[in-house]
């Protein structure tokens, strides 16, 4: 039998200021990364008396090596959702679809000592979003889980853009779950969730197929930028936003402090986008500057809330250059 081979990523983010590192590969593979966990008395040693108010949060040794080390505190109301039991889920929601799940592309995140994980599924090419022949965006299921109580389980569809790794979240598919750790937390809506809200896709392809066929007009960018995109990320990224759709190339600002409008604050060139033209075409070449910056954000919590507006952002462009 072949073993399963775990790809470690170059992708490194923060999650609470701590470092988050990425695997690739199958489930089977990256699934061995993944530690597990317990509920168990919050107490300072041996005989004490334990907290009657409160439990803690355990990692079970993965290792003979590893001693149980705890990881969070929480409430006697507390659900505990494992990574392991969140991602089968997530399986058998595609599954429920008629997507073979065997052997699909993932990629999963982990905090340092693994309390909190984001795990992407990657979704069979014929789910694929095609802009030209080598320009694709993948289509996947992403989680964001965590077992000490800091977050919510958070479950939706989004994309990748193989080009850039750029990724836009489709919040209008409604395939989003975001639930609360306690003891009515159910991780059975899950795989219905999943199954039927791949449906609304076909019609998420055909919004994007709309940008890509609608010109940009410059002056409707420079009014965008200056408005829609500094009042919902603030200057510095609709400056940078407004640069890429220009000039094809990421900025960033010679002074924080200079005054004027977004689109007129003084820049040093950093890089080129990869896959981002000069200048920006259509409204599909729009919406890729903007998912460059926004999965450009280390913070993983940020990157999912800039990403998710990047759909009603566009909409907005589109009525600026007179798109009904």
């Amino acid at each position: 039998m072949t073993q399963a081979v775990v790809e470690p990523l170059e992708e490194s983010k923060r999650w609470r200021s701590r470092p988050v590192k990425y695997w690739g590969g199958t489930w089977e593979a990256v699934s061995s990364q993944v530690p597990r966990f317990e509920i168990g008395d919050f107490k300072t040693e041996g005989d004490s008396p334990p907290n009657p108010f409160l439990k803690a949060v355990v990692r079970v040794p993965q290792t003979q090596y590893e001693r149980p080390i705890p990881v969070g505190v929480v409430s006697n109301s507390y659900g505990l959702a494992q990574h392991h039991e969140v991602a089968e889920k997530c399986f058998e929601g595609i599954k429920q679809a008629k997507i073979d799940p065997r052997g699909l592309r993932c990629e999963v995140g982990l905090s340092e000592l693994g309390e909190w994980m984001n795990l992407r599924i990657y979704f069979p090419p014929e789910n694929d979003f095609i802009h030209r022949s080598d320009d694709r965006m993948k289509l996947r299921v992403e989680c964001f889980n965590s077992v000490d109580g800091s977050r919510r389980l958070v479950v939706l569809l989004g994309w990748m853009r193989l080009a850039c790794t750029n990724g836009l979240v489709i919040r209008e598919t409604k395939a989003e779950l975001t639930d609360i750790h306690d003891a009515k937390i159910d991780l059975e809506q899950i795989p219905k969730m999943v199954a039927d809200d791949l449906k609304p896709v076909r019609g998420a392809k055909k919004r994007m197929k709309k940008w890509v066929e609608t010109p940009l007009k410059d002056e409707a960018l420079v009014a965008w930028s200056n408005k829609d995109v500094s009042e919902a990320w603030g200057k510095k990224a609709a400056c940078r936003v407004f640069h890429i759709c220009r000039n094809g190339q990421d900025v960033e600002l010679e002074d924080d402090f200079a005054p004027g409008e977004a689109t007129e604050k003084p820049v040093r060139p950093l890089r080129k986008v990869p896959g981002s033209p000069a200048p920006a075409r259509t409204l599909f070449d729009a919406s890729q500057a903007m998912s460059w910056v926004a999965t450009g954000r280390n913070n993983p919590d940020e990157r999912l809330l800039w990403q998710a507006r990047i759909p009603s952002l566009i909409k907005i462009l589109g009525d600026r250059v007179g798109v009904r």
